[in-house]
């Protein structure tokens, strides 16, 4: 989280404009570059990961009780205070995976309880990568194929909550997009490994960051 002296003089020496009307190019320019990273048409920067995975779910989830599947162990279920219920009002139903990873077929399994009239609907479903709690595990390429499968074919939305998505890349070698380009929304956080003390981008069709 602790920039280098050459990022502190690029932060120094930056040409800077009013970001609210798109007029800062070090913000346009970082914004298009981590869209094209993650495979996206858009982005938008945010001060947090935290905002991403609320604002990210909130684009998804709909007024009146839609269901979120993810990890037990994730973040926005662990570590963000509630906000995705708070915020948007989504009921998250815990899947047990196994260092932070479920399968397709729990994902599947969980779907099949959600038929009933009196149950929430399932809307979206989230995955971690890497696993935070589950002690930095990657999520093999096939296994989010596997979910994303079984998403589509439910209508199911899907958000990638990728705050330490690069470290994936780093020790894989796999490309970011590889990972984040089949979800409707993904982000990275700029604190963790990539030395900035702050920020984070959330990436989507060039409508949702629209609403976002």
């Amino acid at each position: 989280t602790r920039p280098t002296a050459a990022m502190r003089k690029a932060m120094a020496e930056a040409e800077v404009g009013d970001e609210q009307r798109f007029e800062d190019p070090t913000v346009n320019e970082l914004v298009r570059r981590v869209a094209e990273l993650l495979g996206h048409e858009a982005a938008v920067f945010l001060p947090s990961g935290t905002m991403c995975n609320t604002i990210g779910i909130r684009l998804h989830v709909r007024p009146g009780g839609d269901e979120v599947f993810l990890d037990r162990t994730a973040h926005p279920l662990r570590f963000e205070a509630g906000g995705p219920a708070a915020v948007a009002g989504a009921v998250l139903t815990a899947l047990d995976g196994r260092f932070g990873i479920f399968t397709a077929e729990q994902l599947d399994e969980a779907m099949a309880l959600s038929g009933d009239r009196y149950a929430p609907r399932p809307r979206l479903v989230s995955v971690e990568q890497p696993t935070n709690v589950g002690g930095g595990r990657v999520w093999p390429v096939d296994s989010v194929r596997a979910v994303l499968t079984v998403a589509r074919r439910r209508g199911l939305r899907a958000h990638l909550d990728g705050a330490r998505l690069m470290n994936a890349v780093v020790a894989t070698g796999v490309p970011a997009a590889t990972w984040a380009s089949g979800f409707d929304t993904a982000w990275i956080d700029f604190t963790k490994g990539l030395g900035a003390p702050v920020g984070a981008v959330l990436a989507g069709s060039a409508e949702l960051v629209e609403e976002a």
